[in-house]
């Protein structure tokens, strides 16, 4: 549903609307509410007087006032931050904190902003014992829809080992090179054991190397 920006041309217009979809005469409510603050952007100065003396006890009026109030607040409220990633081994102990006892294996997106700040933690995916397919798809739409301006992946080994296998380590360069593409780098990659975990970061394999030649890079993968 797209949402219909407020203007000084549409205002009245919009208010309208809402009055109607909160049962009030339209017309006469309109007129009574611009007779109290003159135009919308006006109400953010109110006085409390004058707010209680437009509603003269009719709470459908109140909630009006309070959806204003709550449509402001949505405008200005900071987005919510699950934490910052400052190395690969901070972010490697919360890991294993989280997933090591797992008795299925489970892949975690973590979406970052350009100061890696986490924006979003999602499981795309959770498998059987030894098995959890995945498709970049659905990470990456995840990215895009959250803003991302890098992503981490993790996932964990239900038998205990941390060492990537060679599907986790293709899969792992498949993302990496789609994420090249799209601007949106993967900076990081977990593998959880139940006594360590390993990072493609630390390990050197990840971020990838810059290319200097994406087509040949595209024709090797």
């Amino acid at each position: 549903m797209r949402q219909e920006q407020v203007t000084s041309q549409n205002e009245r217009q919009l208010l309208g609307r809402v009055m109607r979809h909160l049962g009030l005469a339209e017309t006469s409510e309109v007129e009574r509410f611009f007779r109290y603050f003159h135009s919308l952007a006006n109400l953010r100065y109110a006085s409390r007087q004058q707010c209680q003396q437009y509603v003269a006890g009719l709470p459908r009026r109140r909630a009006l006032l309070t959806a204003i109030d709550l449509g402001r607040w949505v405008q200005r409220a900071p987005r919510p931050l699950l934490g910052e990633v400052l190395a690969s081994g901070q972010m490697g102990q919360r890991l294993m904190a989280d997933l090591r006892y797992l008795p299925q294996e489970r892949v975690e997106v973590f979406v970052l902003d350009a100061k890696h700040r986490i924006l979003e933690r999602q499981t795309v995916f959770q498998g059987t014992l030894t098995s959890c397919p995945v498709h970049p798809r659905e990470i990456f739409q995840l990215a895009v829809m959250s803003g991302a301006a890098g992503v981490i992946i993790a996932h964990n080994h239900p038998s205990g080992s941390a060492e990537p296998s060679p599907n986790d380590l293709a899969f792992m360069h498949r993302l990496a090179a789609c994420g090249e593409l799209m601007g949106i780098p993967v900076l990081d990659g977990f593998v959880v054991g139940l006594q360590a975990y390993f990072s493609l970061r630390e390990a050197g394999i990840l971020p990838l190397p810059p290319a200097t030649n994406k087509t040949e890079r595209l024709k090797s993968d």
